[in-house]
């Protein structure tokens, strides 16, 4: 895991989406239990502002105090889905669904000048799903999380695959940073490929985050630094130490060593 308080922050803020939330606290359903439809979910296609890279069309979707955008890039169920949203005239309605392992999102709305939309939602969780989840020790706690399952793709392929590969996905949060980031037994295999050594999924999650990979990994190795181990490499990228800082540090190093 990650072992400072600074770096778990920044994983958290950084890797999982946000959460849908209940409007009020229930008991996590037991294990044979029924997740219910939620009905009350609102989507926009619109400009989204980011201080760090401008204006961003993106498909959301708000229920109670969650808020969760979905990326066209690499979904072409979305990219279709964004297409006859923009391609519509104003006022025109638009309908669509998003079939994810987790369930069924349905939407009906209309087109927005400039090719923007809105409308509502529902969802139905599924049931097998869930079942699929408790049979691997993941519990998801209710129809809210299940939404958030839904709407970053989780697959029971994800959960697998990274079992095999020797990590270990413990709970519903971690399948959604796994799910939302991208992280994938191919991801974990080039990280072991470039020296990293690792076996905890939390690790993997604050890397794929940070966006280490193979290339970072060997080009930190020619500047000096060969065979990171995971936390040293995680608070390094998360400083912003680039190949070409590190060599330039070596350089001094290696200079005030010969001062000496």
């Amino acid at each position: 895991m990650i072992r400072t308080p600074l770096l778990a922050a920044f994983t958290l803020l950084v890797a999982a989406p946000s959460l849908p939330q209940p409007a009020g606290h229930s008991a996590a359903p037991s294990h044979g239990a029924s997740y219910r439809p939620i009905e009350t979910i609102r989507w926009t296609y619109d400009d989204e502002g980011f201080h760090y890279r401008g204006a961003v069309r993106q498909l959301r979707f708000r229920h109670d105090r969650s808020d969760s955008s979905i990326d066209a890039d690499g979904h072409p169920d979305v990219q279709r889905i964004v297409s006859s949203i923009a391609h519509a005239a104003p006022g025109e309605p638009v309908a669509f669904s998003l079939a994810r392992e987790a369930g069924t999102i349905v939407c009906t709305g209309r087109a927005e000048d400039g090719g923007r939309g809105s409308g509502t939602c529902r969802f139905d969780p599924d049931q097998s799903f869930a079942a699929a989840l408790a049979s691997r020790g993941i519990a998801v706690d209710d129809s809210d999380e299940m939404l958030a399952l839904a709407l970053v793709d989780a697959r029971l392929a994800t959960i697998d695959g990274l079992a095999e590969s020797g990590f270990h996905v413990g709970g519903a949060g971690d399948l959604i940073a796994v799910s939302a980031l991208g992280v994938t037994p191919a991801y974990a295999a080039e990280l072991r490929g470039a020296g990293l050594k690792n076996d905890n999924v939390g690790n993997l999650i604050a890397a794929k985050a940070l966006k280490i990979d193979a290339r970072w990994l060997g080009e930190m190795a020619a500047a000096g630094y060969p065979d990171l181990d995971v936390g040293k490499a995680i608070q390094m990228r998360a400083l912003g130490v680039t190949p070409d800082y590190a060599l330039k540090m070596a350089r001094v190093m290696r200079q005030a060593g010969e001062i000496q």
